[in-house]
């Protein structure tokens, strides 16, 4: 009885596990803010290579707003996506540049959502 106890949890867990996105949020959307920007960024995998990409926003020749937040949906949910990080700007801001990175040997494919006034 305990080995069929261990196992449905260990099944529980191992699912878990396998079905985690590395989606972030940053801010809060309010019901008067409007999507200032959407980019689609899809790296694929290269053997052994970790994969990046910068984002900034705005981009060159356009008037940047106010952002009050930032939505990064993973698309990968099998765990192996990548991650976002923020190295410029961002929440309070009218400019912000979001740093996208693989895990080694994987891609990335992320939808990235900012809202602003």
């Amino acid at each position: 009885m305990k080995s069929l106890v261990f196992a449905a949890v260990l099944i529980s867990f191992g699912a878990l596990v396998i079905s985690q996105s590395h989606n972030y949020q940053w801010g809060y959307k309010g019901p008067y803010d409007v999507l200032l920007n959407r980019t689609i960024a899809i790296k694929s995998s290269s053997l052994l290579q970790v994969r990046t990409m910068d984002l900034i926003y705005p981009v060159k020749g356009q008037l940047g707003r106010n952002i009050t937040a930032i939505n990064i949906t993973d698309q990968y949910i099998n765990g192996k996506g990548g991650y976002a990080s923020l190295l410029d700007g961002g929440i309070g801001y009218n400019r912000t540049k979001i740093h996208l990175k693989s895990q080694r040997g994987n891609g990335f494919n992320f939808i990235v959502e900012i809202y602003g006034r």
